[in-house]
């Protein structure tokens, strides 16, 4: 049991870390339209576009062209894990 507990946080953490990229990576396919439509764009985004939406839907994010739901979406992901820290 101690060695899981252990571990725990090194495997939240690099999920985490994981989202995160997934994140950035989203953000630059959408500038490479090539990209963002092959089948690993669309893995990417169907990863990450359900997240973004939310916070879209609960937050104004668009101004003008400009989008900052990923911003606010990597702001969120670094307090939940700070907070997940906390917890264990």
């Amino acid at each position: 049991m101690g060695q899981i507990m252990n571990g725990l946080p090194v495997i939240i953490g690099g999920i985490f870390g994981v989202y995160q990229l997934l994140i950035f990576v989203y953000c630059i396919l959408t500038f490479i339209p090539s990209v963002f439509n092959s089948a690993f764009g669309r893995m990417i985004a169907g990863v990450v576009q359900p997240f973004l939406n939310l916070i879209s839907r609960i937050i104004p994010t668009r101004i003008g062209l400009i989008d900052f739901a990923p911003i606010i979406a990597l702001v969120l992901v670094q307090v939940l894990e700070k907070v997940i820290f906390m917890i264990i």
